[in-house]
């Protein structure tokens, strides 16, 4: 034509930006593997993971760094590129590997956004963790005291410490820098599942690691500031202290026998009627006593009111003699009662 003339020989200055071919599949580079890795990844599991996006020429395309936040997805469920699904397979906690990805594994012929058609990718990646939606709590018990027969329990006050972690090791928060114990009454919903869960058959002196997936955690929200999402919690506890609680459904037990005339001795004005505040000091006059034991952990004013609620049927603020019953004495209701 008019650009080229006839018999013209033509000089091509070439730079290769990259080749595949169609048969061709993802190649793993690994460039760090934790020496212990007690479990890879696998199809079902959620993974977060750092990445940086490159052409195989090195322009960076994309990087998870840049945004302050891991990517998180699920594995071999087709949510992410099919060579990604692959190459994040079989990975440990703390595993970085470089991910090769030709085109028809990755964004094909079309490209997308930053990424131009038929282009090899590269990933390098960084596993900073992963679980999966069927795992429950991991216990491990580091130290066991050689008197240990009192184990925790639903209902009883703890007193522990613990350092609290991600799984790559990142300190979230610590009670010893608080100097101060966490302090909740196990089974009622004060911690996250996982750790009620993890709590549980714990003698006083016991120190145990405790591993949390997030559905039993913090969930994918996190806390902001605090817990990224979706992330898995570590947990090392040292229990200090353990005040037996009561049987389930009790918030206040006797020590001794109960008075035949319980009623009378609580209407101190006998009127017939008790108020709270004649219920109240009662029940503390028995607790200072040591003749009635309170629920541990819980403020006693609360207790004692959600009792007096409890008996006071009518909601008039007065028990009578015929509103009052004991809690053996219920036969199908449910109360937190004497």
């Amino acid at each position: 034509g008019k650009d080229i003339p006839g018999q013209a020989s033509l000089v091509f200055d070439v730079a290769l930006l990259d080749l595949h071919n169609p048969k061709d599949g993802i190649a793993i580079e690994d460039q760090q593997v934790p020496e212990s890795c007690e479990r890879r990844s696998q199809t079902g599991d959620f993974v977060r993971y750092h990445y940086n996006g490159t052409l195989l020429d090195g322009t960076l395309f994309d990087s998870s760094y840049s945004r302050n936040r891991t990517y998180d997805t699920y594995v071999g469920k087709g949510y992410v590129i099919a060579g990604m699904d692959e190459g994040l397979l079989g990975v440990c906690t703390g595993e970085k590997r470089r991910i090769i990805i030709p085109p028809h594994l990755g964004y094909g012929e079309e490209g997308r956004g930053k990424i131009p058609g038929s282009a090899v990718l590269v990933f390098d990646i960084h596993v900073v963790d992963f679980h999966n939606p069927s795992d429950s709590v991991s216990i491990t018990v580091t130290y066991k005291p050689s008197n240990c027969t009192v184990l925790s329990k639903k209902g009883d006050y703890l007193k522990y410490h613990y350092n609290a972690s991600l799984l790559d090791g990142t300190l979230l928060d610590s009670t010893h820098s608080l100097g101060k114990t966490y302090n909740i009454v196990l089974g009622f919903g004060q911690v996250v599942v996982g750790m009620d869960m993890g709590l549980q058959d714990m003698c006083v002196g016991e120190r145990r690691t405790v591993v949390i997936p997030p559905h039993l955690g913090y969930g994918e929200d996190g806390v902001e500031g605090e817990v990224p999402g979706s992330a898995v919690l570590v947990f090392d506890i040292e229990l200090l202290e353990l005040v037996s609680g009561l049987p389930e459904g009790y918030m206040f037990v006797w020590n001794g026998e109960v008075s035949p005339n319980l009623f009378e001795e609580i209407d101190q004005d006998h009127n017939g009627e008790v108020l709270l505040e004649e219920f109240s000091e009662y029940i503390q006059a028995q607790v200072d006593s040591g003749k009635g034991k309170l629920a541990p952990g819980f403020d006693f004013e609360k207790i004692v009111k959600n009792m007096f609620t409890n008996q006071d049927r009518d909601g008039n603020g007065k028990v009578t003699a015929e509103e009052f019953k004991l809690k053996d004495q219920e036969a199908k209701e449910e109360h937190d009662e004497l």
